[in-house]
């Protein structure tokens, strides 16, 4: 695997984990619950916030990772995909509380950075084939 996979591989992991543990954390209060969370939003709680949280934006990441270490066909796009949903969750969350926590600069790097740093199928493909050629 090479540097760049490495790279990407951690980042899907760190969303992935940090998310389904944040997700977790929501359902089961080990964050306290702000009022001004979920004050301008249509959850009644935390606690599907949490469910999103964990299931789709952790497990979208964790996904991704899975795919990628295992080389699975298709992995680019679970990759593209769990990173868009990470930026779209970040703007979501950031627009729905109205308010700002610097980990949230941290996620929508890490998110934007999955999708910049995933290659083109062609591109990965090309590289597979000229490192087998010269091997």
């Amino acid at each position: 695997m090479s540097r760049k996979s490495k790279v990407l591989l951690g980042l899907l992991l760190f969303n992935g984990l940090s998310a389904t543990v944040g997700g977790l954390a929501l359902m089961t209060d080990w964050i306290p619950e702000q009022a001004s969370w979920v004050r301008d939003t249509d959850f009644p709680s935390n606690y599907f916030p949490g469910v999103i949280l964990m299931a789709v934006v952790g497990g979208s990441s964790l996904i991704a990772a899975t795919a990628l270490a295992k080389r699975s066909h298709g992995w680019q796009l679970a990759s593209i995909v769990a990173g868009t949903i990470m930026v779209f969750w970040i703007v979501g969350e950031v627009a729905s509380i109205r308010g700002f926590h610097f980990l949230q600069v941290i996620y929508l790097v890490t998110g934007a950075l999955v999708v910049a740093w995933t290659p083109a199928r062609q591109a990965e493909e090309a590289s597979s084939i000229d490192a087998a050629g010269s091997a």
